[in-house]
């Protein structure tokens, strides 16, 4: 399959890799005999990575497109642009969400003058991401070289309306005037340039031009003496980054995110070591080979690693919450609590750093902060069911049945799908300890609807305490006794035994309802 009909380079060899999904291109390898030995032997090193995940049947669509992209990264930085659109193409099939892989095929196409791709692919990558300055400048730039003098200058103001001290922005805005023979606003535009970036020589070549249009020979003259051949480059970290991706140290960690996340542990822990030896304060390295110790159940190396980080950075997020990981399975809840707090101090937001600190103040006996801390996640995200009853629990824990009940009702009526939160409001409905909150009728609609869909003996004894709270005895005696004996045929032999304490409460008859909270009563009057 050609790449959207385009033909591939003769260049290339008869080896490739084909796709693994439908919609996907084949990726044809490159030449790399011509290339320097060090070169091809990290190129065979990262495409046998990528084969390796394009093969396993478990890798996800977005392990699968990260891996496309980054290969396509490190082609585009040799300069092998027929793999790397190919990779592009495919990573951006798969994550076609992701800014950078439409963006840097544009960038490929702009470099080989297919305009009509790469303006296509800018405005695709300019609505993903809005405030990045390359893409109106190098629209602006096209539209230039197409003579669309007014596309250009709209791309170009668009372009400084994000950052008004582009200094690409600027130039491009007096090349667009400077072709209208708009000679003075060509001059003011340059200067604003040159005074961004003094160095650009380039612009004094552009300046002497306006000045000759102006009729200014003698500035022309000073200008045309001063020219060189610094020009003047929007700020593109995606496009300048890729240098950087062929050093050794990034060599490494590229090699080792791939294997890492092909759960070739054993590998991603020699790269990353590789790195660090490259790199001693590499930062992501000494993240990542924690995470790969923690996969080989080396806890004592990941936390060195994990501490090794924080050393070179004392707020990385993702050091402290691992960290927190590996003390909270030695039961040290009260240092992992404090690398959970250190996380939110950086990044409040973290909603896993959140729910996991509440889970640690609670086994920590924390209860109000541990409260606390659930409710901000249910605050944060209402879909987070473990939160909410959690939160229930400490509430009823608290006395604070109402709030219990409260929080309980809300949850069930925005996610009413959600089979644990429509049980616990039919308990509390039927068995609230503050007897004016239970509402037995509606109690026993609700549990007769889960125990329907469920048949789970627990959920039938909800049906038992609404009926016995609408004061049906009889039919609550009956209903236990069933349960009773479903319960001694599976030989759950706890649930039988509490069955058995609330099916004599059934017996005696009026009144049966489930017992309350003396003290709430009291309050509640």
């Amino acid at each position: 399959m050609a790449l959207e009909g385009r033909a591939q380079d003769a260049a290339q060899t008869k080896e490739v890799l084909p796709p693994p999904k439908t919609g996907l291109v084949t990726l044809h390898w490159p030449d790399l005999m011509k290339l320097e030995a060090e070169v091809r032997e990290q190129l065979m090193s990262l495409q046998a990575g990528l084969t390796a995940t394009v093969k396993d049947p478990k890798a996800t669509t977005a392990t699968l497109s990260e891996a496309y992209g980054t290969m396509g990264e490190i082609y585009q930085a040799y300069s092998l642009n027929s793999p790397a659109r190919e990779c592009y193409f495919n990573a951006g099939f798969l994550t076609p969400q992701d800014f950078r892989w439409v963006y840097l095929l544009g960038t490929l196409d702009q470099q080989e003058d297919l305009a009509d791709d790469a303006i296509r692919r800018y405005r695709i990558a300019g609505t993903l991401r809005p405030e990045y300055v390359a893409v109106p400048v190098n629209l602006g730039n096209i539209y230039l070289q197409l003579n669309r003098l007014e596309d250009a200058k709209e791309n170009f103001k668009a372009a400084l309306a994000i950052d008004e001290g582009s200094a690409a922005a600027l130039y491009g805005l007096g090349q667009v005037a400077l072709s209208q023979r708009s000679y003075a606003e060509a001059v003011n535009y340059f200067d604003q340039a040159l005074a961004v970036i003094p160095g650009a020589n380039r612009i004094h070549y552009s300046l002497a031009l306006a000045y000759r249009g102006l009729g200014d020979a003698e500035k022309a003259t000073a200008h045309l003496a001063q020219q060189g051949t610094v020009g003047v480059r929007v700020n593109d970290p995606l496009v300048d980054g890729l240098q950087e991706l062929i050093k050794g140290e990034r060599i490494h960690l590229i090699r080792g995110k791939l294997a890492l996340e092909s759960r070739r542990y054993a590998e991603a822990a020699v790269e990353f070591r590789k790195a660090i030896a490259a790199n001693r304060d590499s930062l992501p390295a000494h993240v990542n080979l924690g995470a790969v110790l923690i996969q080989t159940g080396d806890s004592k190396g990941a936390a060195e690693q994990f501490e090794a980080a924080l050393r070179l950075d004392s707020q990385n997020t993702n050091a402290h919450y691992n960290l927190a990981f590996l003390l909270a399975n030695e039961n040290e809840h009260g240092l992992a609590i404090l690398h959970l707090q250190s996380v939110l101090s950086v990044d409040p937001n973290d909603l896993s750093a959140r729910t996991f600190l509440a889970q640690e103040l609670l086994k920590s006996k924390r209860l109000e902060e541990a409260l606390a801390e659930f409710s901000r996640v249910v605050k944060a995200d209402p879909d987070n069911e473990d939160a909410l009853l959690e939160q229930v629990k400490l509430l009823e824990q608290k006395r604070q049945y109402k709030q219990a009940l409260d929080s309980v009702e809300k949850g069930h009526a925005q996610y009413p799908q959600k089979g644990r939160t429509a049980a616990t409001l039919a308990y509390l409905l039927a068995a609230s300890p503050q007897y004016d909150l239970r509402a037995g009728a509606r109690a026993l609609e609700l549990a007769q609807l889960i125990y329907k869909a469920t048949g789970s003996l627990e959920h039938g004894a909800i049906v038992t305490m609404a009926l016995a709270e609408l004061g049906r005895c009889t039919e609550a005696a009956e209903w236990q006794r069933r349960l009773i004996a479903t319960a001694e045929r599976e030989r759950k032999t706890d649930l039988v035994t509490k069955l058995n304490t609330d099916l004599k409460r059934y017996e005696r008859g009026k009144p049966c309802r489930p017992a309350g909270d003396p003290g709430a009563q009291a309050n509640a009057n």
